[in-house]
């Protein structure tokens, strides 16, 4: 997904000379061609974070159309208080792009995980805020925010994840059934939406018909979210992110109903591997899910 946002950005920098890239010192090969074809639409003001989104909303006060691309905790967490006070404050159109969403960059550790940014973003009452599960959602949420007058907030992973959609022209904002069910309900971002439906396989195998729906705008307010909150069955929100504050809290905050949340535990990540043992360790890979879905269906 990271590389359908970046050629995205190079595909829409081609047309339009008043869109510029500020990069934090992250992704120097993904901009290797663009730094030589579109020289002055590219800017790397190196390990600056605050530094690249004060940049950002200055030329965005000037006219221009930014994109701020590092990974994403150094996107909304440690430049935290430039987006609120100079992007989101002054209400800017800036795009800004965090790479290594939720625990891609296992085993780097804490200080490279982005497990509580939909939390830190959501708070920010302008901040469109993105999770896409494929690179069709990605490309979609880069055209959203590119003709969006609000700033916007797109996070994703980078391992080379599949195309889970089969229609490529869909709205963003609008929640997307990946697979329809009966007996329980899965609403889910990012790459945890293939998980999903691979542990809705298991439990259909076991009688139990689960409906997944990927919902790639965290905070939108499509009404058909409000329909898909009336459906009948349990409903489980699976997420690579804190329970607290991500999209299981959003889904909260709408309905009366329980939202059983199959998320990380809101405590510190001292476990080390790959990013298949960090979902297995904490539960959020597609077997554990079926099983935390059958134990609440069964309790």
């Amino acid at each position: 997904m990271r590389n359908t946002v970046a050629n995205k950005i190079i595909e829409y920098a081609k047309k339009d000379s008043n869109l510029y890239l500020i990069s934090g010192d992250a992704g120097l090969g993904v901009w290797d061609g663009f730094r030589v074809d579109h020289p002055h639409q590219y800017i790397n003001p190196g390990v600056n974070e605050a530094l690249c989104v004060g940049m950002a909303a200055g030329m965005a006060l000037r006219g221009h159309k930014v994109v701020y691309y590092n990974i994403a905790p150094f996107v909304v967490m440690r430049p935290y208080e430039q987006v609120r006070n100079d992007i989101c404050y002054q209400e800017l159109p800036v795009i800004l792009v965090g790479t290594g969403s939720g625990l891609t960059y296992a085993p780097a550790g804490m200080t490279h995980y982005a497990i509580e940014d939909i939390a830190l973003a959501r708070t920010m009452p302008n901040l469109d805020v993105f999770s896409p599960a494929d690179p069709i959602e990605a490309a979609l949420c880069f055209e959203y925010a590119y003709k969006s007058d609000k700033p916007s907030y797109i996070r994703v992973p980078k391992a080379g994840e599949p195309k889970i959609h089969k229609n490529e022209n869909f709205d963003i904002s609008e929640p997307q059934t990946m697979c329809d069910g009966r007996d329980v309900l899965i609403i889910s971002h990012s790459a945890m939406v293939e998980e999903s439906m691979l542990a809705a396989k298991t439990l259909e195998e076991e009688g139990i018909s689960a409906k997944v729906v990927s919902m790639p705008m965290i905070n939108s307010s499509h009404p058909k979210i409000d329909e898909l909150l009336r459906f009948e069955g349990k409903i489980f929100v699976v997420e690579e992110h804190y329970a607290s504050g991500g999209l299981g809290t959003v889904l909260s905050e709408k309905t009366d109903k329980k939202i059983h949340k199959i998320a990380l535990p809101s405590e510190f990540v001292h476990a080390i591997g790959n990013r298949d043992y960090m979902r297995m360790h904490y539960g959020i890979d597609s077997d554990s899910i079926a099983v935390k879905i059958k134990d609440a269906l069964n309790g």
